[in-house]
């Protein structure tokens, strides 16, 4: 019986373990056959390099340019678009201005700073920030790669009991800072542009159903203490857009499946769309429960990157996927396969988009994957970025060439559908929202046509209306004669 029941979970989530860049999810949350959006590219790595790498642990592209941190090495290394070594930096100098910033502040003879364990790195026009954890720190640099700050101090009660060990770091127009640190769950860590403590931002919230609130309610504070302590979700990952809005990933729980992807906005709150036909979380179909023969539970998501046009991808790295979203939620494309070959990766902790292209960071070969889009992945992308610029026709268009290469994609029949609703085509509309099972603008379009067929035929409706309440009118009255002349007959 047990051996007949793995044979039946392996085939039921075999589409979903083999054909990892050639599916996505229906509608009713079925494994669809799909073409891939992107494709492997090229590699590089430690030997194509010149370097050494131990346990690169995040990347960000700046300026066409790669920047690594090594957390074994601890080092910093920079790319450049054609995947050639520009520089790798062990230690840093101190600016002249902060060297006598610490001289005035009674420090003897600054030296040189070196790194020790740094998981994180962020790069913009205002400097160069590095998450130090090992050294309880986060340090600035000028594009000189001079120290021009160093924040270790974070004033909140937090830090009275465990060490601020940054691990991950964003950091906005404003240079606010937004750093995720180890073991902190209050939310993701806001520091100004001195390093002073502001706020959390973005706390998980924990979810507990009906029963538990019920439960809890009756509980004397013995027993409530004796429960196991919920925790909200510890974020794992941030990336900031030019509105200041912060994508951030969180690990998956119990409570938190289906919420571990977040779009943060100023005020703290999370403003994620989640129009699609699924909540963005990666896969969502997944067996629970331990078994030996198929990875199981949910996606573990740690890291997120995004496109100017609201495109967001997410690495999941319990299965070594790439899940890639609009902005409304919709699952576009699925990407990746696990693996120490050449086009695979094993360990993915890191993503970034230099260009086009997608870049991922595995921890485990030490290598950088590059996937390029395909021409379905191409076209995909070229329509969302015409919708957004308010090109319609052109959008409509490219979603019909995306029906072509790809006829389950049950998105592309909205996008078209949405093209119609605009021009007042409500039946046409009315189609292809049925064929992409969109039942908000279907209802939208559905009301259009409805009011059109009422103006339409507005004189035959009065009239109709009118010959109805005109019959009525005659019915009442001839009801009335009959009765007054049976009272009579009757006298």
């Amino acid at each position: 019986m047990t051996k007949m029941f793995l044979i039946i979970s392996m085939l039921i989530t075999l589409p979903i373990q083999m054909s990892v860049v050639r599916y996505n999810y229906s509608y009713y949350g079925e494994v669809l056959h799909s073409a891939p959006g992107m494709n492997f590219a090229t590699y590089f790595n430690e030997k194509t390099l010149g370097v050494t790498l131990s346990s690169p642990e995040d990347m960000v592209v700046y300026e066409n340019e790669i920047y690594v941190v090594d957390s074994k090495t601890n080092q910093m290394v920079i790319i450049d678009s054609n995947f050639d070594l520009v520089q790798e930096y062990e230690t840093f100098d101190l600016s002249t201005a902060y060297y006598d910033e610490l001289v005035s502040q009674g420090v003897d003879d600054p030296v040189a700073l070196t790194l020790s364990s740094p998981f994180g790195i962020d790069v913009k026009d205002s400097g160069i920030y590095i998450a130090d954890t090992g050294n309880y720190r986060i340090i600035k640099l000028n594009h000189q790669f001079e120290v021009i700050d160093v924040f270790s101090n974070i004033d909140d009660a937090t830090f009275d009991e465990i060490n601020f060990e940054p691990r991950k770091i964003t950091v906005d127009a404003s240079e606010r800072m937004y750093v995720v640190a180890k073991n902190v769950y209050e939310g993701i860590i806001e520091l100004d542009s001195s390093g002073t403590f502001n706020r959390f931002t973005g706390v998980n919230p924990i979810r507990l159903n009906p029963i538990e609130i019920f439960q809890r309610s009756l509980m004397t504070e013995e027993q409530l203490a004796q429960l196991q302590l919920y925790l909200p979700t510890e974020y794992t990952n941030v990336s900031i857009d030019d509105k200041s809005f912060i994508y951030a990933t969180s690990k998956p729980s119990e409570n938190n499946a289906e919420n571990a992807i977040q779009l943060i906005n100023p005020k703290g709150v999370d403003v994620i769309k989640r129009n699609g036909y699924h909540p963005p979380m990666g896969d969502i179909q997944y067996m629970q429960g331990m078994n030996n023969y198929v990875i199981t539970g949910p996606s573990d998501l740690v890291d997120i990157t995004t496109t100017d046009d609201g495109i967001y991808t997410v690495l999941d790295q319990k299965r070594s996927r790439l899940f890639t979203y609009d902005s409304e939620g919709n699952l576009l494309y699925i990407n990746g396969d696990d693996g120490s070959q050449s086009d695979k990766f094993s360990e993915g902790v890191a993503l970034a988009y230099l260009n086009d292209d997608l870049l991922v960071l595995d921890r485990k070969t030490r290598t950088v994957i590059v996937y390029r889009l395909t021409e379905f992945g191409l076209s995909v992308n070229q329509a969302i970025a015409y919708h957004a610029a308010g090109e319609f026709e052109l959008a409509s268009q490219i979603w019909e060439e995306v029906l072509i290469l790809n006829t389950n994609y049950e998105i592309a029949y909205n996008g078209i559908g949405k093209y119609y609703l605009r021009e007042g085509d409500f039946k046409t509309a009315m189609e292809y929202f049925n064929l992409g099972h969109d039942q908000y603008y279907y209802s939208k379009a559905f009301k259009g046509y409805r009011n059109e067929l009422i103006k339409a035929n507005f004189g035959y409706i009065f009239g109709a209306v009118a010959l109805i309440g005109v019959g009525l009118i005659a019915l009442k009255i001839r009801s009335t004669y009959k009765k007054g002349g049976s009272v009579l007959y009757e006298d």
